[in-house]
């Protein structure tokens, strides 16, 4: 990877995990979901400019992969809270889409692939550690804790 892209994209990258993780620590779904949806866009370039280079499959797959985290993670402003059960099932589902990719990403980058520098893949542990957290929160206040 060109040392320009690399640091721009760690910049970037750090900077979008700690807006995700500041978001996750004061419930603001907002904050949160920008983080994760800006965060999103940074391996789809990366995927795709390998895709460019080496033409592997693979790198469509994980383009994909962080394609549906982006629409998923699309910040909105509508407001709903406890008492609207499909929201709460469907944020529970979506919750788990999150931290699934982000640990796939995290495997991918620090166990699989070599070529990709540790650093992003330390991003995906930390934003599945941050929707870890979320979930943990949630389970253990039996569904009344809601992003603002």
């Amino acid at each position: 990877m060109n040392p320009t892209v690399e640091l721009i994209f760690s910049v970037l990258g750090a900077a979008f995990t700690l807006l995700t993780l500041y978001g996750a620590a004061t419930l603001n779904r907002k904050l949160f979901l920008s983080g994760l949806f800006y965060f999103s866009i940074l391996p789809i370039i990366g995927e795709s400019m390998a895709y460019n280079a080496d033409k592997a499959p693979v790198h469509v797959m994980v383009a994909f992969l962080f394609l549906v985290q982006l629409v998923l993670a699309i910040p909105n402003t509508i407001v709903y809270g406890p008492e609207n059960t499909a929201a709460v099932k469907i944020t529970s589902k979506i919750a788990f889409a999150f931290l699934l990719i982000n640990v796939a990403g995290a495997v991918f980058i620090l166990c699989l692939k070599a070529v990709v520098p540790a650093q992003f893949g330390y991003f995906h542990v930390v934003l599945s550690l941050a929707v870890l957290y979320l979930i943990i929160r949630r389970l253990s206040s039996n569904n009344t804790v809601m992003l603002k």
